[in-house]
């Protein structure tokens, strides 16, 4: 009997030491993401939002009742580097459909607000083809989330496919203009199919940018 006590406590004490062990690993692990996420180059970027929400697919787009754009800026971008290709991204943006405007095909008769919240992955072209170390071409993909607190596509999830480029002023400072296509889809919880155009265009600031080769690569 007390040699199976015994064993039985030596037992417990080497499963319990494994699992401290394992929980060390984890911590260090976490550590380790923690310091590369410090050390990672970040892109914080604030401006404007232009939304092309018409209802017709490439027609009327450069009418001005057809895409709304507000003089307050309200678009904020948050890139994050993962690796030597891809960026992580945020976005969260703001408009005002203004009265009078043609949104899904019809006109709004009084101002409403929209909200999207996107999270995608980008990768720069710039580590395909090196162009230059002030222009930096993205494209990307994704899913967001849109809320329009008009008409019947009020509530919609988003895939979203898109392109941009960051222009830098200095080693700071610079610009970022990012066109997006979001194509609705049928949710469990959010069923609807409302498609739009998200465009914006704002003034960045840059956090130990990424260095690429002065090479393309197969030389």
């Amino acid at each position: 009997m007390r040699k199976l006590i015994l064993s039985s406590l030596l037992l417990l004490f080497c499963t319990l030491y494994s699992y401290a062990q394992l929980g060390e690993e984890k911590k260090d692990r976490l550590k380790e993401l923690k310091l590369t996420y410090k050390k990672a180059p970040k892109i914080f970027t604030y401006g404007w939002s232009i939304i092309d929400d018409n209802g017709r697919a490439y027609l009327n787009v450069l009418l001005p009742k057809s895409f709304t754009a507000n003089l307050i800026p309200f678009t904020f971008n948050y890139d994050v580097y993962m690796n030597k290709q891809m960026f992580f991204n945020l976005k969260t943006s703001f408009c005002n459909f203004k009265e009078g405007k043609i949104v899904n095909g019809e006109t709004v008769e009084s101002s409403n607000l929209l909200f999207a919240l996107d999270l995608n992955t980008s990768v720069s072209l710039n580590s395909v083809y090196f162009v230059s170390e002030l222009v930096d071409f993205r494209l990307l993909t994704g899913l967001g989330y849109t809320n329009r607190n008009i008409f019947v596509f009020n509530q919609s999830v988003n895939l979203n496919l898109g392109g941009g480029v960051y222009i830098k002023f200095n080693k700071d400072f610079g610009m970022h203009l990012e066109m997006m296509a979001k194509f609705g889809l049928k949710a469990p919880l959010i069923k609807t199919n409302s498609n739009y155009m998200h465009s914006s265009i704002g003034f960045s600031y840059f956090i130990r940018s990424v260095k690429y080769s002065s090479r393309p690569r197969g030389n």
